[in-house]
């Protein structure tokens, strides 16, 4: 593959990162997700299929992720995820509570689940593995945000377009979540969805957070008793000086 000039490679970055938030895109989405003309998502694309990092899929024009992303994915779990441990963690906390477990990690002014457990109990939600959410609701952004200094918090929701009011209102809830050392939501991401998330910290910066989540109708029953394992688990991969 022909080396791309140094100052293409932000724009090959995006366009990767593009084609990991959409589902199959085409050149237009990219386009407009990107803010680059097709001509330069074309030549992207081209350096990226060559890599092996995007493929085409079977409906010719869309695009989604190659197979040397698997590998990446494969290394980052032995590597950063230490082996077993978030694995472990997760399992023991979705066996304790019978509901699904993830962790979810900030990238940005996002969060991404990048491992979780299911429990005995089915549910279906929004965060499986690679899934990407704006940091803006649910129990892990609000977890993530009340650690977070205040100006970086309330730009993080800006950006997102979360401002006057609204914006307020999430900030001012910041206060209670570090005094309870975990936060709650009921039907924010996912429609009838219940969740609890607690911090997860490397070197006394918030990385990211543990949660819990269950149908809403569970939620009186076992609200209690999934914070506390919750709160326990998240504590346990804080000690683990994880580098997500």
């Amino acid at each position: 593959m022909a080396n791309p000039p140094v100052g293409s490679f932000d724009r090959v970055a995006k366009v990767l990162v593009a084609v990991s938030r959409m589902d199959a895109p085409r050149v237009a989405q990219i386009g407009a997700y990107t803010g680059l003309p097709a001509s330069a998502v074309y030549r992207c694309l081209t350096s990226l299929v060559e890599a092996g990092l995007v493929e085409e899929g079977p409906t010719r024009g869309r695009y989604h992720a190659g197979v040397v992303t698997v590998a990446l994915a494969e290394r980052y779990r032995r590597s950063v995820l230490s082996g077993d441990v978030t694995s472990r963690t997760l399992h023991a906390l979705a066996a304790h509570t019978l509901e699904f477990a993830a962790l979810l990690v900030r990238r940005g002014d996002d969060i991404v689940c990048i491992d979780a457990a299911d429990g005995s109990r089915v549910l279906r939600c929004t965060f499986v593995v690679g899934e990407v959410v704006p940091m803006v609701a649910g129990a892990s952004a609000s977890v993530i945000l009340a650690y977070l200094p205040d100006d970086e918090a309330q730009g993080v929701l800006a950006r997102h377009g979360v401002v006057g009011s609204d914006a307020s209102r999430v900030l001012m809830s910041r206060t209670d979540v570090r005094e309870r050392g975990f936060a709650t939501s009921a039907g924010e991401v996912d429609e009838g969805v219940w969740g609890v998330a607690a911090p997860v910290f490397r070197e006394g910066l918030v990385i990211g957070a543990v949660a819990t989540m269950a149908p809403v109708f569970r939620a009186s029953r076992l609200a209690r008793a999934a914070a506390s394992a919750t709160v326990m688990a998240a504590k346990a991969l804080s000690e683990q000086g994880l580098r997500l």
